[in-house]
């Protein structure tokens, strides 16, 4: 069971937070906290790693509108005969 208290009216919510200025944390206001923007460099990976990175920061997805023709799949992908 969790209990939640709402801070009295007039009293600025805080969270506690640890970085490179306090070490062992400190009480902050959450409006305050300054977020870095992050540059994320043009790469295209099909690995783990690269897919975990752009699901963490997003990605840009780019449709094509470009189809195979139906006879070339046909081709690629022939169903398996008894004997050709």
């Amino acid at each position: 069971m969790s209990i939640q208290r709402k801070a009295p009216p007039g009293m600025k919510k805080l969270v506690w937070r640890i970085t490179l200025d306090a070490p062992n944390g400190k009480w902050v206001d959450p409006a305050t906290i300054v977020r870095p923007r992050v540059d994320v460099p043009e790469r295209h990976s099909n690995t783990w790693a690269m897919s975990s990175f752009e699901l963490t920061y997003g990605l840009d997805a780019t449709e094509f509108s470009d189809t195979v023709p139906a006879e070339l799949m046909d081709e690629l992908f022939k169903k398996p005969t008894d004997r050709e």
